[in-house]
């Protein structure tokens, strides 16, 4: 991880936007990344911002952090989606009772609380000022490389049953 890379991991974090500091540690992670052999503080350093977004326990840490925010906020848009289908697959539109079928409004109102949520955090907006540097550096993603490429360029840096050079 380069200092660019950590920088911006702890402004992201300072920003409460927790959807571009995930979508960061996920390239990170990705298979043309984690096989290369990284230095010991690179490691540790990614382990440290993944403990954050640790999937494990329904993203406890995450969701602990989030609760914890003051607006504006932008949430991992991943987890509401997640959030939403399991509310929605697992609790039927309709219960029975005494008097026939009714509404779920439990259900409803679980849907509601996820989306009100997302809300509460658009109701304030960030003071950031543009910056011509970082909106032409974003603007000129023209040499993106896909996974294929970012691949091939992994295995020319360190080929296929090289032995790492150091523990991660």
């Amino acid at each position: 991880m380069t200092g660019v890379t950590s920088d911006t991991c702890h402004h992201l974090r300072k920003l409460n936007n927790f959807n571009s500091y995930l979508s960061i540690l996920s390239a990170l992670d990705s298979a043309p990344l984690r096989r290369l052999d990284w230095q010991k503080h690179t490691s540790e350093a990614v382990e440290e911002f993944s403990s954050l977004i640790d999937s494990s326990s329904s993203f406890r840490a995450y969701r602990a952090a989030l609760a914890e925010v003051e607006p504006p906020c932008i949430p991992y848009l991943g987890l509401i989606l997640q959030d939403l289908t399991f509310v929605h697959l697992g609790n039927p539109d309709l219960v029975m009772t005494s008097q026939g079928s009714k509404v779920n409004f439990c259900k409803h109102w679980q849907q509601f609380n996820i989306l009100d949520t997302v809300r509460s955090y658009q109701q304030v907006h960030y003071c950031l000022q543009p910056n011509d540097d970082i909106i032409s550096f974003f603007n000129d993603f023209s040499d993106h490389l896909a996974e294929e490429a970012l691949w091939e360029l992994s295995l020319r840096l360190r080929p296929r049953n090289a032995p790492r050079t150091n523990q991660r």
